[in-house]
């Protein structure tokens, strides 16, 4: 029915930059290993030269190796060309990368300005300054409210240099007067009261008898 009717045929599939480049390099292996090859008669036709003397044996050697050196630098030709296709698709594979990379790059940066966008919504500038105006308020409110708390109201504040003058000469002589007591002996304002003397008690009179003699207290006579 196709070919009576002329159906539509399906376009083949353009290969990719990397597909070519692959086959290409494929190419270029198999036309090393032909130049190679080459390389290897020529001197194989070298040693024969070397052996053989001078006339139609030798030039028909010659001959044959001119026909392979000719054959050698077509391969090479083949080869420098197919390098530079390489070399072009190469560039041009660079080049596609980097564009979808800069694709994926507008893509990602795209997304994120719509996102930030969304976000800026949400967010005022004026109700920022004003945060930070009410901020810098209660800041200068607590440093007022520390000093209040930190001050000392039992200190006299009104002191002029005549008073510092004459608190400084009173440590001077205070400072003097204890240098000229010495550090063992005990200022006066310290020192205790002097006590009372102590009183001397008599010891009791011995009773005396008529005769002479010591007696106690009940009339009777003691003996030392």
């Amino acid at each position: 029915m196709k070919r009576l009717f002329g159906g539509k045929t399906e376009k083949p599939v353009a290969p990719t930059l990397s597909e070519a480049t692959d086959t290409a390099n494929k190419r270029g292996g198999v036309l090393d290993e032909k130049i190679r090859a080459l390389d290897k008669q020529l001197l194989d036709f070298k040693n024969q030269l070397k052996s053989t003397r001078p006339g139609p044996a030798q030039n028909r050697i010659k001959q044959r190796a001119l026909q392979i050196l000719k054959q050698k630098r077509m391969y090479e030709g083949q080869r420098d060309q197919l390098s530079g296709v390489v070399w072009n698709m190469e560039q041009a594979a660079f080049a596609s990368e980097n564009v979808q990379t800069a694709i994926h790059v507008v893509d990602a940066m795209k997304a994120s300005t719509g996102a930030l966008k969304e976000q800026m919504q949400k967010v005022q500038i004026d109700d920022i300054e004003d945060t930070m105006d009410d901020m810098a308020d209660l800041l200068e409110d607590t440093n007022e409210i520390n000093e209040a708390l930190s001050r000392n109201y039992a200190l006299e504040e009104d002191i002029d240099e005549a008073e510092l003058d004459d608190e400084l000469a009173a440590i001077d002589e205070q400072l003097q007067l204890e240098a000229e007591l010495g550090e063992s002996e005990t200022p006066a304002y310290l020192q205790d009261e002097e006590p009372a003397p102590a009183e001397v008690t008599e010891p009791a009179a011995v009773p005396v008898a008529a005769g002479g003699e010591q007696v106690d207290e009940f009339g009777l006579p003691v003996h030392a």
